[in-house]
């Protein structure tokens, strides 16, 4: 399979995680701050799930992005920026999940609002992944 396949499917591979973990970080922010809501429960579950399957999905993105750069980890230029940030928000996305699976849908308030916390950074993490995903299909 050529690059173009690669390029493509990376880009198909890894907006869908992308959109299922803010969505989550949405979610779980709403069972957080709307205490008194009768849907906070739905808000967890919908969180619970959006980030377990953003996880799982992030699994795709990876695999076909070190396809596309021929197995490289680190790399030069641009490629190196965007891995700064692909590769400690995979490991905290998954790490998140994971421990979200682990504990449930309904942690103490305090372990949820470190976990949103983090979300939150890693959401962040990932908006600049993909900005510098996106300076190298741009060519800056």
């Amino acid at each position: 399979m050529n690059s173009l396949f690669w390029e493509r499917a990376h880009g198909g591979l890894t907006h869908l995680p992308i959109a299922l973990i803010f969505a989550a970080a949405f979610f779980d922010a709403l069972a957080f701050f709307c205490r008194r809501s009768p849907k906070r429960r739905e808000f967890k579950a919908i969180g619970y799930w959006l980030v377990i399957f953003g996880a799982l999905g992030s699994f795709g993105a990876v695999f076909s992005g070190v396809v596309l750069s021929k197995g490289t980890i680190g790399g030069t230029g641009a490629v190196l920026r965007h891995h700064y940030f692909v590769w400690p928000v995979f490991t905290l996305i998954v790490g998140l999940a994971t421990w979200r699976f682990l504990v449930g849908r309904d942690p103490s308030r305090r372990a949820f609002a470190l976990y949103l916390a983090t979300m939150l950074l890693g959401c962040s993490l990932m908006g600049a992944a993909g900005f510098f995903g996106g300076e190298m299909l741009l060519g800056h």
